[in-house]
């Protein structure tokens, strides 16, 4: 008998802790790379979490992707891609998001951010502002490893908005990404 209670419990617990482990679905994902290879890609995809209409389902993101110095914390590059409702894009780290930076990093910090689309192109210099709203429905990973979501502060968007805006005035889409 006590060993069917604590059979019980441990299952119990371990079916609450499975439920509770599983990520919010926030605009706002952050992933640190530790061994930065050549071939790494952001994969970034759309549950569709957005959408308001069922047919033609609309819902479509903005994946507003940053790679920042692990070593500085200061942005290295920026761009975005739309991405539309159940969709898959994959956006190579360092032959694309990080521009050709020489020397390669070893090591970089990659954010995403989700956001409506407010008008034919993303734009990653002005997150938040006008309709380039925050959006859920971004799943983010590199490889089999999920982006951490993350909470974002008003300091922190005004930073990546600047930063971005200056390197890529007008936004930046990314090479990788289909054109929609």
């Amino acid at each position: 008998m006590v060993t069917r209670l604590f059979v019980t419990s441990g299952l119990v617990l371990g079916v609450a802790a499975v439920a509770f482990g599983q990520a919010a679905d926030t605009p706002f994902q952050v992933l640190p790379i530790t061994t930065l290879k050549s071939k790494d890609a952001v994969s970034v995809s759309n549950s569709g979490a957005s959408s308001t209409v069922a047919s033609p389902q609309n819902g479509t993101l903005c994946a507003n992707v940053y790679g920042l110095s692990a070593e500085t914390g200061q942005l290295i590059d920026c761009c975005s891609c739309r991405v539309a409702p159940n969709a898959l894009v994959s956006i190579p780290i360092i032959d694309d998001l990080l521009g050709h930076p020489k020397p390669k990093p070893k090591a970089v910090v990659v954010k995403v951010m989700a956001t409506l689309p407010s008008g034919p192109a993303c734009d990653t210099g002005g997150v938040g502002t006008g309709s380039n709203v925050l959006a859920t429905g971004v799943l983010a990973r590199k490889d089999d490893v999920p982006f951490a979501p993350a909470t974002l502060s008003a300091a922190e968007l005004t930073s990546l908005n600047t930063q971005c805006a200056a390197l890529h005035p007008g936004g930046n889409g990314c090479f990788a990404c289909p054109i929609q």
